[in-house]
Order: structure tokens, then sequence, then C-alpha cells
């Protein structure tokens, strides 16, 4: 629907009242939405501080190593998740999410107006001339079939909201697409702890399945994240883990979701409350004005820490051959430093998270007080253009989500690049998405009914039928056999469909940090580097484009420009601009490492510029016919060094060791191959090289 604005003001009294009642907000920062509190007219015991701690720490588990957690993010993750009984606008879900100023339940508080008050990246001066903290709003007037109105930043004061990241949390916007998804993790975590002899709880607080193999105890972490995120749910929303498994089908018949939940005569000791909840209580969490009532909640890092111990490796230069030993150490003090904390309600809820955050990282298979090595890069020469922009691709993916063909077409429509494709029957940008039978090109192979194929699990085809309104849909009891494609870190790239601009301030971040640097180099999967500038125009260190977001903005320049040069909109003291970007790096610093190409694209861009960016096929589709990849021609001879754990009987623990990179980390992979399929693989091998050279730590290759 396409609605006009037509009036920009600061909204008078009786409009504030309508605007209230609109957005579900009353102006003393309750919310319209507390009619509908979960609370039981009888009262209950408060949920359990327990249930409370092993939710906060199952949202740390699911979270991004890199991406702290704040209190915005986990409002978010309980709205997305539908915790919090709130109105929810697409645009919060799915377009850039801000950092607000919010109560001790994580309520907003609304300004004057009625409106949220997004945090400012720095004290910044009003229009009425006043200094705050906090971004300007005001109430916008819209012209549609009826009158609607919305909280917007005044004018020239965009670029000062903070903008949420979330990281791995990503995975929620597919989730709250696809229920099934969702049911489906939390029905594997429970048959997984139902198939345990005894449980018990990592230093993070995740959950440790003990089981019996072959006559000895095994342990695993359920450290999924998106099983995490499930037992999360379940104990705020059911308070215990419990909960209904996805539907199934047997005989082209539904068979009704199964109840899930732990097995009575399983030991869980300190741990019961996981299987009972709360004792005297039922259900999960109660609601404060609409928000999940986190007001239970306290968390006194000293107190949940200083009992744990924590086992890593310590680089120890004693001027032994040995440089790696094992250690074992108290959290407390070597993950936090003995830094206090204690907090409430959801700020000591969302800390807590953080803290098992913190602690994941700690103990992931990192070698702590490693001394920063030089980058180990690439030949020069090694690429063109378009394995380039498929290396970049490879990047910004997540390093266990693979990249495939249908991922890329996704990226490609999403991105614009594509064009005249549109988001149908199951593409669409926000609902789920199928891995579909396509051709050569990645063009979707339809059937005599002009649908999609969706690829089943069982082999074969899903067979698709036209409704009474002719819309192609799953013949009835094959729903559950599609194939859901998993995106990863690439969920970004949603973000930059419900706000393009977000791809051109990124890209003009990378731009500035390239034309400031004193060079360019190729990491060894392929991401661009750049040497970082010590302040006397000599090189420092070279810093890797690893942000997801940065990664998908320079695939997405070098597709639609042919090189790192065009033009983008960027915000200009408080007024949005159109800028050329472009690398002013001197020729000859970028011919030495074989990235010319990078400022001045193809030999034939630079004879015509129709001949700059990507081609399309007739259907819209980028056109990848043209490319060609041989993973040996790249990686072969090229050295990559790492530390390698050592059998229990030799003197040190692990040493340092330098391999050819095709032969230990893409096991001499002989792959050859063109088109679509070939782009795919040359990113595909970008995220295996990243996966390798981001665990630190290797196990020796099997003989």
């Amino acid at each position: 629907m396409s609605r006009t604005k037509t009036i920009k003001h600061l909204i008078n009294a009786p409009l504030i009242a309508s605007m209230a009642l609109l957005s579900g907000c009353f102006l003393d920062g309750s919310s319209s939405s507390s009619s509908s509190n979960t609370t039981p007219s009888t009262e209950q015991p408060a949920i359990s501080e327990k249930v409370l701690d092993s939710a906060a720490s199952f949202l740390g588990a699911a979270t991004g190593k890199e991406i702290p957690l704040t209190i915005d993010s986990v409002v978010f993750v309980n709205s997305a998740l539908g915790l919090n009984d709130v109105p929810t606008d697409p645009k919060n879900l799915y377009g850039d999410l801000w950092m607000v100023v919010r109560d001790e339940y994580g309520v907003p508080v609304l300004d004057g107006n009625g409106c949220i008050q997004p945090i400012s990246s720095e004290t910044i001066t009003w229009p009425d001339g006043s200094e705050h903290d906090t971004v300007p709003m005001v109430v916008e007037e819209f012209d549609d079939t009826e009158l609607d109105f919305a909280c917007t930043v005044v004018e020239g004061y965009e670029t000062y909201t903070i903008e949420l990241e979330i990281g791995r949390l990503n995975m929620i916007r597919t989730v709250t697409q696809n229920p099934a998804v969702f049911a489906r993790a939390l029905a594997e975590a429970v048959d997984n702890i139902n198939a345990a002899t005894a449980i018990k709880t990592d230093p993070a607080g995740r959950l440790v399945l003990v089981t019996e193999v072959d006559g000895e105890l095994v342990e695993k972490t359920i450290d999924s994240p998106r099983e995490n995120l499930a037992l999360y749910y379940a104990l705020l929303k059911e308070g215990r883990i419990a909960g209904y498994g996805p539907e199934s089908r047997e005989g082209g018949q539904v068979v009704p979701p199964e109840w899930k939940e732990i097995r009575d005569d399983l030991e869980l000791g300190d741990l019961s409350y996981l299987r009972d909840g709360t004792p005297g209580r039922t259900g999960g969490v109660s609601l404060h004005v609409g928000y999940a009532d986190l007001s239970n909640m306290t968390h006194n890092r000293m107190t949940d820490y200083v009992t744990q111990f924590v086992s890593y490796v310590q680089y120890i230069d004693s001027g032994s051959t040995c440089l790696y030993e094992d250690q074992v150490a108290n959290a407390w003090s070597r993950i936090f430093d003995l830094e206090d904390y204690y907090g409430e309600n959801i700020a000591g809820f969302t800390t807590h998270a953080d803290d098992a955050r913190r602690t994941i990282v700690f103990t992931h298979d990192v070698i702590q007080d490693m001394p920063e090595t030089p980058l180990e890069t690439l030949p020069p020469n090694s690429f063109d253009l378009m394995h380039a922009a498929a290396a970049f691709l490879g990047g910004a993916s997540n390093k266990s989500v693979p990249l495939t063909i249908d991922g890329l077409v996704f990226l490609n429509t999403v991105l614009g690049l594509n064009e005249g494709v549109e988001f149908t029957y199951k593409g669409e940008v926000f609902g789920d998405l199928w891995q579909l039978e396509r051709d050569e090109n990645g063009v979707p192979v339809l059937d005599a009914n002009g649908c999609p194929q969706p690829i089943s699990v069982n082999g074969g085809i899903v067979p698709m039928e036209l409704d009474e309104t002719g819309e192609c849909i799953i013949v009835a009891g094959f729903e559950d056999d599609v194939i859901e494609l998993e995106l990863g870190r690439l969920n970004v790239a949603r973000v930059a469909l419900s706000n393009p601009r977000v791809l051109d301030r990124t890209l003009n971040d990378v731009m500035n940090s390239i034309n400031a640097s004193v060079g360019l180099k190729l990491d060894l999967s392929g991401r661009l580097a750049y040497g970082v500038d010590d302040g006397t125009g000599n090189l420092s260190h070279y810093q890797t484009v690893d942000s997801p977001l940065a990664g998908l903005a320079l695939y997405w320049a070098l597709m639609r420009w042919g090189k790192l040069e065009g033009t983008i909109e960027v915000m200009d003291e408080g007024t949005w601009v159109t800028k050329q970007i472009a690398i002013e790096l001197p020729d000859q610093v970028l011919a030495d490492e074989g990235l010319l190409f990078l400022k001045h694209g193809t030999p034939a861009c630079q004879g015509n510029a129709a001949e700059c960016g990507a081609k399309r096929l007739v259907s819209g589709y980028v056109d990848y016919s043209n490319f060609s990849h041989t993973t040996e021609s790249i990686y072969s001879g090229v050295d990559v060094s790492y530390v390698e754990r050592q059998p229990d009987n030799l003197s040190c623990a692990y040493i340092d060791k330098t391999d050819d990179l095709w032969i230990r980390v893409l096991d001499s992979d002989s792959y050859t191959g063109s088109n679509i399929e070939a782009f795919v693989k040359q990113a595909e091998d970008t995220r295996n090289v990243i996966q390798f050279i981001h665990t630190v730590i290797q196990d020796p290759v099997a003989i």
C-alpha cells in the first residue's frame, strides 16, 4: 500500500491523545497492552530466579561472539518471539533498530509527544538550541486511505541514532516467520536431553549432556544458537523446558505436534527447575505493561563466577620450545578481572546473558594472550574482479552456514542486482525461503503450472498446485518436505532491504578506511585487508574487512559498478547529499598486489562504461556464465600457519605448524567449474578458509 507524507509538525495536546491510542502507548510511559497482562488473577509465586538465570545463559549462548548484548537487544528478542505483548511494526523487526531510553523493565520512556527517545551517539544541539543525549523526534502525518501518524526523527538528525547490532540473533528474523523451525529446534534439544544419563552446566550456564558411548561417559554441550534460543523461549514462555514440537505428516495426513518435556525419571539434582519450573507457579514470565517482567532477576557477577573454573590454552614465551600450555583458572578472576557487577531486573538479566557470552568467547578454542602476527595473504594477482566479488561475499557469510545458489539468488534480489525479479510464492523477503530446482544460471525451473519446484528433503521435488486464486501452493501433506534456506550472518541483507542507505553508509566507511590506508592486500581467504597508517605514513598493521555488512557492501558495489567507484547518498551536516566515492590510492600501490581492477575495473570496463558491473540474463537474473573457478589454482602453493593439538604422550601439547593451504585446509579439493555454481564455490572456499583460521587450534589430520 502506498502512502504519501503530507504534513510534518510537532503535535498538539488533542493529537497527542490520539497518537497515544493509535500507538498503544500512554503518555505516562505505560502501554495499552498492559490490559493483556498474563499474570493470573490468583496470586502466584514470582518466577524462580534460577529459571531466569538459565534463560539468560541460554540467550547468551544464542548470541554471536562478537556482539555484546544490550537491554535493547533483549527487548527486541522478546518482542520478536512474542514474549512481549506489544504492538509490532515490521519496520522495527526488519529495519534498523535503535537504542532508546528505557525504564528498569525495558519499557520505552516516551517524550512529551508520545514518541520514543532514541539515544544519541553524542551530545547534540536540538533545533531550539538546547543540548541533549537523545535524538529529537516529531510526529508525521501521512495521507492514506485512513489517517495515520508515525513518530520520526527530526530531519537532519538521522545519523545520530545508534543502530542495534544483534549478530547471530538475526536468525530470529527467519524463526519468527517459520515457527516450525523453532519447534524442531526445541524438539531436538529436548530429545537430546532425554537421551542423556545426566545433565550439568558449563561455566557459561549452557547445558552439558552426559551420555554413555561404548561404556564411556561422553559430554556434549548444547551450543547450537537455534537450540539455545528455543530453550530460552521455553523457559520464559512455559516457565520450564517444555513446548510443542513441529507438526509431522504420515501418509499425507497431518499429525498434530507432540508436547515435549524433560522425562520424569531423569535425575537433574539442582537443575530440577528446568523440568519442574517454579514451585506453585504455572506458566512463564508475567508481563509489565506488555513487556516480559524480569524484576525477580538479580545478577551478582562475583557470586555467579567465583566458584566457576575455566580451562583454556595460555601462550607462554618463556624461552621454551613449548609456547602453549593448558591452564585452569577462576572465571571471575581470569575472564572478568575481578570486575564487580550487581544489577536487577532487565539490566541484571542482560548483563548475566552477556557475561555468559563473554565466557563462551573465552573458552571457545582461543589461545589467551597470543601475540599479534603479521597478516598472511594470498600472492599478488591471485584474483580477478569476479573472484574478488565472490570472496567478499564469502567473507560476509557465517563461518558455519554454507552459501548456496539459492542463497546467492536471494541476496541478489534483495540487493536489487536481479532486475525485475519479484519475491513470489515462498521466496518473499520475510517469509520462508526454500531450495528450488534451478537451471545452470540459477533461474528457477518452473513446472507445467508455472510454479517453482522446491527440492524435497526426501529427494526429488515437492509437488505444487494452483489454488482457486491461481496462486501456487504445496500439495497438502507435503508442506514439511521443503528444505529451508539458511543465511546465517547474511540475514543482515534484510536490514539493507528496508534501509538501502545502510549499504551506502557502510560502503562510505570502508572507502574512508581504504583511502586512509597505506595499501591493500587479500588475506588468505580472499577478504580485503587495508594497511593501517601508524601516524607517520608507515604501516602499523593490516586490518581485514570482516564485518558482514561491509563484505556485503563491497560485493554490492563491484556487481553494480564493476569497480569500487560510484555514487552514494550520505548525511552531511543534517542533509542527505550525493557523494562520489572512489579509491584514491596510487595505481602502483594497487598494481603491486594485482588489485588495480578494484580502482579501474576490467579492461572492458575501462574502455566502455556500459561494460562495467554485472550483466543480466533475459530473465533479469545476474549472468555468471562467463565465470570459472578452479580451487587449486587459487590456493595451492600458499602457506598457512596454525597451532595444532598434539597427542597426549608428547612433551608439548600444542605446536606451531605451516602447511600448504590447499592441502591442509581445503583437502586438495580438485573442483573446477563455471557459471553461478563456480561463483558460489569461490565464496565457499573463502568461508572455509576463514573457518579454519578462526578456529585457532586445529586437530591433527586423521591418517
